[in-house]
């Protein structure tokens, strides 16, 4: 009896090793640049800073209707977001982006506030190049 219920399995699995399989050496890697660029936001230069050097791979998730603080960045910074919708008001200047999109934040590009637009929570993954010691945000 167990030997019936075990033969179909063994069938079962024989068959799927027969399938065809890519070969490891068929695939490729995709490299899809996201964004590259002199200036950032506002056509703002960015420059490196003197001392340490400390790159920051940071993962910022803003609840739905919520403001940061007016800020701004005393490092270069590239932004990916990942999931949601942001507005970015510097001044008189509106930008919105959603998940998939990608923008640079000078660190002379001025005080600025992002707000999630959106009704879930927004994810941004933040690429700083920075120096050690220095911080990310500076409020207002």
């Amino acid at each position: 009896m167990k030997l019936k219920k075990i033969i179909p399995l063994m069938y079962l699995f024989i068959g799927t090793l027969a399938l065809p399989q890519a070969s490891l050496s068929e695939e490729k890697i995709k490299v899809i640049p996201l964004i590259q660029s002199t200036k950032g936001l506002s056509s703002e230069n960015f420059n490196y800073l003197e001392g340490e050097p400390e790159l920051r791979l940071l993962k910022v998730k803003i609840p739905p209707g919520f403001k940061t603080p007016i800020h701004t960045h005393p490092s270069p910074m590239l932004i990916h977001v990942t999931r949601g919708r942001i507005k970015h008001v510097r001044g008189e200047e509106i930008n919105f982006f959603k998940a998939g999109d990608a923008f640079i934040e000078s660190n002379k590009g001025g005080a600025h506030y992002l707000k999630n637009v959106g009704k879930k929570p927004a994810i941004l993954h933040v690429g700083v190049v920075s120096i050690v010691g220095m911080p990310t945000a500076i409020n207002k």
